[in-house]
């Protein structure tokens, strides 16, 4: 079978399926794009990919050319290795190419507000948590056979088998002692769903940021350019800024707070019951309301003061997971690759 990973935070909950689909007597190709953090974050787990592409940029042009050359490419690629079975992922290049080769395809998606044509179109399965009822998949034109749903959030791939307590801190992360680190998440700007308002707010909160005396940001940019907009302001304390693969939850241990436009690492963070507060200024989807509702997830508003943070002494709080929820979907992804296909 074959899995390609698109970006960092992809690396957490699909490169998991590596080992539960071997382990079901699969050879497993690992594709992946030359994009911020990935590949180093791939060979920190032992996974080393076939590069396929880079980012296209954020016009609108370009991301259709560069999804058309990327599906070609990678479909010419995997044909080399020997066409696989099935791919399991989380980008749209990867369907095309799925398409092309007549193999079915099943991505991720946990946000029920982006642009899903191409999956429909190319009779893609769709794998989502069951807080997002399928109903609003139907009314976008999907058949139900097409839809894979799973109980929980698929944080519990990312945190499955991982002894929490085991990880070290990353060390770098700011000062050790006396002093709040916030992690800071930049807006995806080059997604289909972005909105300035988004970059605006966020700019808004690292005004506020960086005339705060008791916190140290943990700045992570989503794209290399981002790290000028620290230059805007002028700084109690220094900001970190990531810019080499960190392994995610080592990241996560070493914080005291997450601020996000939304992404999977606001969502890890209040899996792990960290304080995690989304900027997002688009679409608001269920998987954050469902955290909301569990009062891990805060979802602030423009004008709204940046918290009172306070160091957290380590403690985490991760949601209760099925242990056979990664097995489980894997088998039901294999039982669906294995089942001849009825139309598109």
């Amino acid at each position: 079978m074959w899995l390609d990973i698109e970006n960092p935070p992809q690396v957490q909950y699909l490169s998991p399926l590596k080992s539960i689909f071997e382990a079901a007597g699969y050879d497993v190709t690992v594709t992946a794009r030359n994009h911020a953090m990935t590949v180093d974050l791939l060979s920190e787990r032992g996974i080393e990919p076939l590069i396929v592409g880079s980012p296209p940029g954020a016009a609108k042009v370009k991301k259709i050319v560069g999804l058309t050359r990327r599906a070609t490419a990678l479909a010419a690629r995997v044909r080399r290795t020997g066409p696989p079975s099935f791919v399991v992922a989380s980008s749209r290049p990867s369907a095309v190419a799925a398409w092309l080769l007549r193999i079915p395809s099943f991505q991720f998606t946990d946000y029920e507000h982006s642009d899903e044509r191409i999956y429909r179109a190319t009779g893609t399965y769709l794998v989502h948590p069951d807080v997002i009822d399928q109903s609003i998949f139907l009314a976008k034109g999907f058949r139900a056979d097409r839809l894979v749903a799973f109980p929980g959030l698929k944080e519990a791939i990312s945190f499955n088998g991982i002894d929490l307590d085991a990880v070290e801190p990353f060390a770098g992360a700011g000062p050790p002692h006396g002093i709040v680190r916030v992690l800071f998440r930049a807006p995806a700007e080059q997604t289909h769903y972005f909105v300035d308002e988004s970059l605006s707010f966020a700019m808004e909160l690292l005004s506020q940021l960086a005339g705060r005396e008791d916190v140290v940001v943990v700045y992570v940019p989503r794209y290399p350019e981002q790290a000028a907009y620290l230059d805007r302001f002028s700084w109690k304390n220094k900001p970190y800024v990531l810019r080499h693969g960190v392994p995610f939850v080592s990241l996560l241990k070493s914080v005291d707070a997450v601020i996000s436009s939304g992404g999977t690492m606001l969502r890890e963070a209040a899996y792990l019951g960290l304080p995690a507060y989304s900027i997002l200024r688009s679409e608001i989807g269920l998987v954050d309301r469902y955290l909301e509702s569990l009062g891990r997830l805060t979802v602030l508003e423009p004008g709204d003061e940046v918290p009172a943070f306070q160091a957290r002494h380590g403690e985490l709080d991760p949601l209760p997971t099925d242990p056979s929820l990664v097995e489980d979907l894997a088998q039901s992804i294999i039982l669906r690759a294995r089942t001849p296909r009825r139309g598109s």
